[in-house]
């Protein structure tokens, strides 16, 4: 058995499984008295049943903090997600056994919690408004992320859209609060094996990606949140080319980056993302024609459950949790 315990929350039960196969204990969140984690106001419902068994232990909570698409039971958003996970930190800090003693009549006893409780983001929340862009914006990924931070003893997340440039994730940093988990090395030799490829070239379809992993990559500039326009040139003449991302939510600017090498001479391109995420809309179709403009040579990771690539095409999808023992 391991020397910690890991509590899934909704947007990561679907890792139960891999962790167990890992020799971790495994906690799931209790469901409500009609079997769902939503009452029908959409209040959300948080509750670990089997509390006193973490006595003393070093836990981890895993959660992935982007709304649920088709593949899950319940519509949750992001901020279900960061509530959620508060409210399981929350009563880990002050666990108690709870007895009625008579009707509607209950006593709580405090129980000793954790040792030590810590949290992996799969997904970071609010991934996309890290900074502000315009005058009066909130900054919902710094708020969330620090929020997090005051309930718990350390922050893993991995593969984040936020740099480690930015003010307050260096601040997280120095205080040994925050830490990134990068899965894009185990990805990339999950993608080589899966393309066949022996001797790639890594390539970023943006600045961002370039900022993260210190590869060449091509200049973009965003019209909206499906059209880019893509720049520039890298020498990739006969060769096998893997294009890195940290997120996709279309694809677009994974399958312009492909063409453009493909126009460049690339003998031959697959992709490898951290995170595709699902949206609202649409549901998961942007998935399915993702992969199809892939020509089937890309792969994501589990950190997202769905059903593109977590259900209908396991081959393409790397466990996350083989990485996050890794760290942890």
């Amino acid at each position: 058995m391991k020397s910690y315990d890991v509590i899934l929350a909704s947007g990561a039960e679907h890792l139960k499984e891999s962790f167990q196969e890992e020799g971790c204990r495994v906690f799931t969140s209790a469901l409500n008295y009609d079997r769902r984690r939503l009452f029908p106001n959409a209040d959300i419902y948080a509750k670990l049943e089997d509390i006193s068994e973490l006595s003393n232990r070093r836990v981890v909570i895993i959660q992935s903090c982007t709304g649920s698409g088709p593949a899950e039971n319940e519509p949750y958003t992001t901020s279900d997600r960061v509530v959620e996970l508060l409210l399981l930190l929350d009563l880990l800090s002050r666990p108690v056994v709870v007895q009625e003693v008579e009707h509607k009549c209950y006593e709580c006893k405090p129980i000793s919690p954790p040792s030590r409780v810590e949290v992996v983001l799969t997904f970071q929340p609010f991934a996309l408004q890290d900074k502000a862009f315009r005058t009066g914006e909130a900054v919902s990924g710094r708020w969330a992320i620090e929020a997090i931070a005051k309930s718990c003893n350390k922050i893993w997340v991995v593969n984040p859209h936020a740099p480690d440039s930015l003010d307050w994730v260096a601040e997280l940093r120095e205080k040994q609060h925050y830490e990134t988990i990068d899965v894009i090395p185990d990805l990339v030799r999950f993608a080589e094996k899966q393309f066949g490829f022996k001797d790639v070239v890594l390539v970023t379809p943006d600045e961002g990606a370039q900022e993260r992993y210190k590869i060449a990559g091509f200049g973009k500039h965003r019209k909206n949140s499906f059209k880019v326009d893509l720049h520039g040139n890298i020498d990739v003449e006969g060769k096998e080319v893997i294009v890195v991302d940290d997120l996709t939510k279309s694809g677009s600017t994974l399958v312009k980056a492909a063409d453009r090498l493909r126009n460049q001479g690339a003998a031959d391109v697959g992709m490898a993302v951290a995170h595709v995420l699902p949206l609202m809309e649409r549901g998961e179709e942007l998935l399915e024609e993702l992969l199809e403009n892939a020509r089937g040579m890309i792969v994501t990771t589990n950190t997202i459950h769905t059903e593109i690539f977590g259900d209908k095409n396991p081959h393409l999808t790397y466990n996350i949790v083989k990485t996050l023992v890794k760290y942890l």
